[in-house]
């Protein structure tokens, strides 16, 4: 799905201004100091502002999600709606702390199993090296065990 931000303000526009709001207006309810700069964002040539987005859906009652999306109603209806998206940003907010408290764990349990497996190397490393250096004490039975062994293969 394709998002085209400035096709779904130019139907906020138009729905605003067949309402009776000026070209003027519209453009100073937004922030713009000029009509010019509503142009340019309708026309595509420049990109609607953050303080834009703002300003329209303060002062218009325009729904964030028909503005992003293109679906959905052009207009909230009522505070309810306001408070269902306060709400979801609440809960996105708390599982994003969630996950991120998560990540945090999962780095610190991958750090000391890598600590861990450095360990083990070492452990290792270090019996290799011991069982080599004291390869000639082994008791007589078990250096003919290991020559049989040798020579069978």
């Amino acid at each position: 799905m394709e998002i085209d931000i400035t096709k779904n303000f130019r139907h906020i526009f138009t729905a605003v201004s067949n309402n009776g709001i000026k070209r003027t207006a519209f453009a100073k309810a937004m922030g713009y100091s000029s009509t010019s700069q509503l142009a340019s964002t309708l026309e595509g040539e420049a990109l609607i502002s953050t303080k834009a987005i703002i300003k329209l859906i303060q002062n218009f009652n325009v729904s964030p999600t028909f503005l992003f999306t293109g679906q959905g109603e052009l207009f909230l209806t009522d505070e309810s709606e306001n408070e269902n998206l306060r709400n979801e940003n609440r809960i996105l907010t708390q599982n994003h702390d969630a996950l991120v408290k998560t990540t945090f764990e999962l780095n610190k349990i991958i750090q000391e199993m890598d600590k861990r497996y450095i360990d083990l190397i070492d452990i290792t490393s270090t019996a290799i090296k011991y069982h080599k250096e004291h390869k000639d004490d082994l008791p007589e039975v078990e250096k003919k065990e290991s020559s049989l062994k040798r020579n069978k293969k």
